[in-house]
């Protein structure tokens, strides 16, 4: 699998159709418009697959349409991109993201009664 920098808006237009397709990739990822211009984005050369990273090393925005590539998106974005720290919704993906070494560093209450915490994650 490769990866490939790319322009903000190629990187919007995947993101929007993943999350039209998957009900997981939507409930796990931000909405499109909520994507800086300024980070960097990067999908898989099949478009099915992506992630950003803000200048500061916030990961944003990871999906896969593609299952088991989860893994090896991450894993790219650390060792590659330059990711060092997250936020996620609480659930499967604060475990998931330790297995990559990141630990909770906060948690606060979700905008949205009933829904799950937010997690903020970071490398140790």
């Amino acid at each position: 699998m490769k990866v490939y920098e790319v322009h903000h808006a190629l990187y919007i237009g995947a993101l929007r159709q993943a999350r039209r397709q998957s009900e997981l990739v939507a409930g796990a990822t931000s909405a499109p418009h909520e994507m800086p211009r300024s980070y960097k984005y990067y999908l898989t050369d099949d478009f099915q697959s992506g992630f950003g990273v803000a200048k500061d090393g916030t990961l944003v925005g990871l999906f896969s349409l593609v299952k088991g590539r989860g893994e090896d998106l991450v894993w790219d974005a650390v060792l590659h991109k330059g990711a060092i720290k997250l936020d996620c919704f609480d659930g499967f993906l604060p475990e998931y993201y330790k297995r990559f070494g990141f630990v909770e560093t906060e948690r606060v209450p979700n905008w949205t009664q009933g829904e799950p915490d937010v997690v903020f994650m970071s490398l140790v």
